[in-house]
């Protein structure tokens, strides 16, 4: 292995060589971390990597430069899993009561609610790597290759020409129930069939296209990930991996051969040290541990999740002991916990509440469609257009759009976001002015432009509303999902009765619930303003989200120049050009107010004080339970 001496022996060589953009302690700590996260590197490693460091910069080393050099070196050694406890004896039972329970739909190409996501926060399914629990709970874990831990592949191999990835199957682990050995096969499956035409499903809509052009096994445990040329991302894994926001658990090929896709699709079978007994949408989910699992096993024997949509139901079984574990707004906390004596962590990122302004569909090319020209061809948009919604515009009318632009400022200004903060959030939030970009950039923050502040203004904001021909309001129908705690139903509650107040408009608050509508953002009908949103890492792109694709999508597209930067974060090497081009992006959603921040929301979890040892992910569901013990 590299000691630190081997460590500072190499910087101290590269720097006395050149003048360099960077101190030593800072090319240390970066080299170092990971160290700690790959031990399979040698010094031999690391010497050679800092020696092409010094004889490629000019003038300097700069932080960019040593973040990629050390992992194009680590990532191809992946750090080897802990072995299964020998002889564990599971015991005891872990109760859960989340907001909102998703029938199981086994098939990538068509799960659109991600449910064998949610069977990987669960340890039901696992996949070929994972991200290390995340520095502190709500922090974000780092999408670096040279962060990712091997679980069913043992290593992989980056192609020098970086087309493909080859990943070295895990021989032996074996499917729940029977099922036999998950092989390449498997792998290659899983991905190939969420991949086809028209699929709807939550994993490949979040895949940058370079990652959609198929999947080969040449062998029983080699699985080829293929990639376009030329396209290679920076961050390939984060959304193939497990633990940053879980997309792909393996899937077994030969039940699906055996029993047909009908009974596939319910019938919860993977790899994890859960094995799913019990999995009813919208009531219980219960999965009993797996004895010797090949990676560990969990120390409680039962875990039982329970759909409890209302926050009065959750906090009143936490309080009667009936429940261990529940998703609890922050306003909230203090009572709760001085009831039950336990704690409460941070699950996820902050979450900037948002409200769409859907309709506006001004994407034109949808490369991964049936049909790739779909301007004006989605129903949303040719609804809104013929019924008039004042907050949607049409692209080839240039008053129009502006005035549907002053509407939709002109309901931002109406919002009071710190009276939101004092009152619905009882202090627990920020204000959120440019959306999901507010991950990217917060208030305050180096990066952060003034102008996208929006102010309290009722007075600008009704002479908006008037200037855009809507003195006496409109109906407007508000559209927030009770299922998630973090996404707050009260906060759409708060903007409806300002937007009412505030600007006279006629505002009916939609609290059905999630699975009632997302279809509407998968079939593109979706054309009325909802509150959602989510923080991603630094760098990153949430571009599937904001253009044209066959998957859910956030009720509105931006127009195709906007969609070409945001992809360009897949492939884009520098951090520095990927945060360049999510300024672009978010003074464009800014400008147009198509996405209307206004609080961030933890996402808080809230345990007995006999549950031990939890360490979520950087996902903002339960998640992670085998990290759990009980000790009552």
């Amino acid at each position: 292995g590299v000691t630190s001496a081997d460590v500072a022996t190499e910087i101290a060589k590269a720097l006395t060589a050149q003048q360099p953009g960077i101190t030593t302690a800072e090319v240390a700590k970066a080299i170092e971390t990971a160290l700690e996260n790959q031990p399979g590197l040698t010094e031999a490693d690391v010497a050679k990597a800092v020696a092409d460091a010094a004889a490629s910069q000019k003038p300097g080393l700069t932080a960019g430069d040593v973040e990629a050099i050390v992992n194009l070196v680590v990532q191809a050694v992946p750090e080897a899993a802990a072995p299964a406890p020998a002889g564990s004896k599971p015991s005891g039972e872990l109760t859960v009561g989340v907001g909102g329970l998703p029938p199981l739909v086994q098939l990538g190409s068509k799960d659109a609610a991600g449910t064998t996501s949610v069977g990987m926060n669960w340890s039901i399914y696992e996949g070929l790597f994972k991200a290390p629990p995340a520095p502190q709970p709500g922090e974000a874990s780092s999408p670096a290759p040279a962060t990712y831990v091997s679980e069913l592949a043992e290593s992989w191999t980056i192609a020098p020409d970086q087309t493909s990835i080859s990943f070295n199957i895990r021989q032996g682990v074996q499917f729940h129930d029977g099922w036999g050995e998950l092989t390449a096969e498997d792998v290659a499956w899983t991905f190939n069939e969420s991949l086809i035409l028209g699929s709807t499903g939550n994993g490949a809509e979040q895949l940058p296209p370079a990652l959609k052009i198929g999947w080969d096994a040449p062998d029983k445990y080699t699985a080829v990930m293929n990639i376009e040329p030329g396209e290679f991302p920076p961050t390939w894994g984060t959304l193939i991996g497990k633990g940053w926001s879980d997309t792909y658990g393996m899937l077994s090929k030969n039940l699906y051969d055996t029993v047909g896709e009908d009974e596939f699709l319910t019938t919860p079978i993977g790899t994890g040290p859960y094995n799913a007994t019990y999995w009813k949408g919208h009531d219980e989910m219960v999965a009993e541990a797996v004895v010797d699992h090949w990676r560990v096993t969990p120390s409680v024997k039962v875990l039982r999740v329970i759909e409890m949509p209302e926050q009065a139901t959750r906090e009143a079984a936490l309080r009667t002991r009936e429940i261990d574990i529940a998703p609890i707004p922050g306003k909230a906390l203090n009572a709760l916990l001085s009831d039950i004596g336990g704690g409460a962590v941070v699950v996820g990122l902050t979450n900037p509440n948002t409200i769409y302004m859907s309709g506006n569909y001004w994407g034109k090319t949808c490369p991964s469609c049936e049909e790739t020209d779909v301007y004006r061809k989605w129903d949303g948009f040719t609804e809104a257009i013929e019924l008039g919604y004042p907050w949607v515009g049409d692209p080839e009318d240039a008053e129009g759009m502006e005035k549907a632009r002053k509407v939709r400022w002109a309901m931002s200004m109406a919002i009071d976001r710190q009276t939101i903060i004092d009152t619905v959030l009882g202090g627990f939030g920020a204000p959120v002015y440019n959306s999901h970009m507010h991950s990217q950039f917060p208030p305050g923050s180096p990066l952060y432009k003034d102008e996208w502040t929006v102010p309290f203004d009722t007075v600008k904001a009704n002479e908006w509303l008037t200037e855009a021909g809507y003195s006496d309001g409109f109906e407007v129908t508000l559209w927030s999902a009770p299922d998630f705690s973090f996404w707050d139903p009260e906060i759409a509650d708060a903007v409806g009765e300002m937007l009412r107040q505030n600007l006279g408009l006629d505002v009916t608050v939609d609290h059905s619930p999630y699975a009632s509508r997302r279809p509407q953002s998968v079939d593109k009908s979706m054309n009325v303003p909802w509150l959602h949103g989510f923080g991603f890492e630094k760098g990153g792109t949430i571009a599937n989200f904001y253009c044209p694709h066959p998957g859910h999508i956030g009720g509105l597209t931006l127009p195709d120049d906007l969609c070409d930067i945001g992809f360009e974060n897949d492939v884009e090497p520098s951090f520095d050009k990927r945060m360049q081009n999510n300024a672009t992006v978010g003074d464009y959603l800014s400008y147009q107010q198509l996405h209307i921040g206004v609080a961030t929301v933890g996402n808080y979890f809230v345990y007995q004080p006999y549950v031990k040892g939890w360490k979520p992910f950087t996902v903002n569901y339960f998640n992670n339970p085998e990290s759990i013990t009980i000790e009552r």
